[in-house]
C-alpha cells in the first residue's frame, strides 16, 4: 500500500511522478543545460489549464511539489535553511522556468 503522504493532490499535475522508486534521478539524455533539479513541470498543460481556470483571488502554484519538497526537509532539519538550501534553489529554479514561459506566450497562460 502506498503511502498518502506520497500521493499527488488534487491540485498536482496528474502526469507528475511522486513515487522515488519510479522517478529516474539521472536520466541518460540530459546534459547539465537542460537536466531539471525539481520534479514539478510547471509549463505542462495541465498547468496552463489550472492556472486559466482559476479565480483572479486564488493562488495557484504550478512548482507545489518542489515547494513540498523544501517545506519537508525544513520539518525533518529543525528548521535549519543551510540544511535545505539545494531544496529551495530548486524550487526558486522552477518558478523561473515557470515566469520565463508565461512572459513568452501569455495568451496560453490566460
Amino acid at each position: 500500500m502506498s503511502d498518502p503522504k506520497d500521493t499527488p493532490t488534487e491540485n498536482a499535475d496528474p502526469q507528475l511522478q511522486v513515487d522515488k522508486n519510479k522517478v529516474d534521478y539521472a536520466p541518460k539524455n540530459a546534459t547539465a543545460g537542460n537536466f531539471k533539479f525539481y520534479p514539478d513541470n510547471p509549463e505542462s498543460t495541465f498547468n496552463k489549464y489550472r492556472f486559466a481556470a482559476k479565480d483572479a483571488s486564488q493562488f495557484y502554484d504550478p512548482c507545489q511539489e518542489s515547494s513540498k519538497m523544501s517545506m519537508k526537509c525544513l520539518e525533518l532539519n529543525d528548521y535549519d535553511k543551510s540544511m535545505c538550501q539545494e531544496y529551495f534553489d530548486a524550487y526558486r529554479e522552477c518558478k523561473k522556468q515557470w515566469l520565463q514561459a508565461r512572459r513568452n506566450n501569455r495568451s496560453q497562460w490566460e
